[in-house]
């Protein structure tokens, strides 16, 4: 079973629903709900047998192993590991297991224009269930939400909930329509990392290494790795005349 989120005991505006915990519902809900879109869509475009299951089991084990990467880093007594996990982590594990998967068994099936609205879909409801779960939330502020706990805080994951359903409906939109393979999976992580340094300013989390907290440093690490990656997808589909799979 999924976890259930670490967060401050009696905090939570709905922690369960029909004795099962809020988070671990909506969790399984997106990850539902972006398999679905991936793989009607991926046999829409008759790729179905073209390494797709492996893409898909690869993205989802090394993301489940990438989301306790920081948890240990911002808590090496892993006291809390089983119970915390980090949907950056999660989102950068997935990406370089694929890579992997797909070097190890060759596979040359570009999929990340499909890939990337199937994310967005599945973190729309990964943060509702942080919201409704009471974990993942912002500062104390002058206004916000009570989570329980007595005090208004921004509702930051109602703010993350905005972003990624205007990406999906954007991803949803341009991925029949851009020229260069699984480019909107890397303008889609560059936005995320964006977005996520600047939220983490109004969200309660420790800070780690000059002034960040540690999903910050990862951001900042994100953006210039995945801009040197699409710097050089976008110069071999000119040099190459590739068009979108």
């Amino acid at each position: 079973m999924f976890d259930t989120h670490i967060k401050e005991a009696g905090v939570g505006i709905l922690p369960s629903i029909f004795n099962l915990p809020t988070y671990t519902l909506f969790v399984t809900l997106g990850i539902v709900a972006g398999l679905i879109y991936y793989l009607v869509d991926t046999q829409k475009r008759h790729a179905h047998s073209e390494g797709v299951i492996e893409i898909v089991s690869a993205g989802l084990i090394f993301g489940v192993i990438g989301s306790k990467v920081p948890v240990m880093i911002e808590d090496p007594s892993f006291e809390n590991l089983f119970f915390a996990k980090s949907i950056l982590g999660g989102l950068i594990g997935g990406m370089f297991g694929v890579i992997l998967i797909k070097k190890i068994y060759h596979i040359k099936l570009k999929l990340g224009n499909i890939i990337a609205p199937s994310i967005a879909l599945g973190m729309i409801f990964g943060r509702i269930g942080c919201y409704l779960n009471g974990c993942c939330y912002g500062i104390v502020a002058s206004w916000g939400i009570d989570f329980g706990d007595g005090n208004l805080r921004y509702p930051t994951q109602l703010f993350e909930i905005g972003f990624h359903l205007i990406a999906f409906i954007l991803l949803h939109h341009y991925k029949t329509r851009v020229q260069t393979p699984g480019i909107l999976f890397k303008f889609y992580l560059l936005a995320y990392f964006i977005f996520r340094f600047f939220i983490e300013f109004i969200r309660e989390n420790p800070i780690i290494f000059a002034g960040m907290s540690i999903y910050q440093s990862i951001s900042v690490l994100g953006v210039v790795y995945i801009l040197f990656v699409i710097q050089n997808d976008m110069k071999r589909s000119i040099r190459n005349g590739e068009q979108i799979q």
